[in-house]
């Protein structure tokens, strides 16, 4: 199980243990139920498990009415995301609380991340990618905005108070949505970018991403692009380059071969 071999290692080998971790079980698998269970009596730091069932799929992306629960469960005063397939370097916590201390205007951020895309058949992988690191040094907001940066809410870090709520209605551009929402609260000055890697982020051809298409990624930008009046960071160039982003998929989504957006 992807929780148990990957993201909670990562957690419980975290140098600074002064955090609580929420655990959203969404479709309350028992298993790791079982594993909550098992560990939250002699951890050295507070757990918090909230079991949710999935939502119906016609009333949008259950990760997003998750990560909505943590929030409103949420005690500390600046959060992160993971997901279970994914692990933080030992140094996460204390780098990015380090970082928050040290730049006193920053509201929201990320750091880098370690990534591959991997190709799963029957549950196994049968292609590992080639490691690259996400993003680039020096990344920018704009860049992010520009989609010329990738960004993914695996170690994004931003503070609880006035924060916005993770859209449904959004399951490709989940992460992105998020991030114009952030944005337009907290401004291009809030944001913050720590070079340092520590996010281990691992794509596979079975996941929400890896198994997305074209046609997908036009509709749901194309839903950004209509209500850009509700996004005050979507003006003049970044709104341009969205519409190019739209048609360029949209033609993609007809004359591709393959109905996968990625090539694993």
């Amino acid at each position: 199980m992807q929780l148990a071999s990957t993201a909670l290692p990562s957690i419980q080998g975290q140098t600074d243990h002064n955090f609580e971790w929420l655990v959203i079980n969404d479709g309350a698998n028992p298993d790791t139920r079982d594993i909550i269970t098992s560990i939250k009596a002699k951890a050295d730091f507070p757990i918090i498990y909230i079991e949710m069932e999935h939502p119906d799929p016609c009333s949008g992306f259950g990760l997003c009415y998750a990560r909505n629960l943590g929030l409103d469960a949420a005690g500390g005063g600046i959060v992160s995301y993971l997901d279970d397939d994914n692990s933080i370097a030992p140094e996460f916590v204390a780098s990015m609380r380090q970082y928050f201390k040290q730049h006193s205007n920053i509201r929201y951020g990320i750091a880098r991340q370690q990534r591959r895309r991997d190709v799963i058949r029957n549950g196994s992988v049968v292609r590992q990618g080639k490691p690259f690191v996400s993003p680039s040094n020096c990344c920018s907001l704009q860049q992010l905005l520009w989609q010329q940066e990738i960004f993914d809410s695996n170690g994004f870090v931003h503070y609880r108070s006035d924060a916005p709520r993770w859209n449904p209605q959004f399951q490709v551009f989940a992460d992105y949505e998020y991030l114009l929402q952030s944005a337009c609260i907290w401004g291009e000055s809030g944001f913050g970018f720590n070079d340092s890697i520590l996010v281990n982020y691992i794509q596979s051809s079975t996941g929400i991403i890896g198994s997305s298409n074209y046609e997908q990624w036009a509709t749901e930008l194309s839903i950004i692009v209509t209500n850009q009046a509700n996004y005050s960071i979507l003006k003049g160039s970044i709104v341009e380059r969205l519409e190019q982003l739209v048609n360029s998929y949209s033609t993609k989504a007809q004359i591709s071969l393959t109905p996968k957006a990625f090539a694993f």
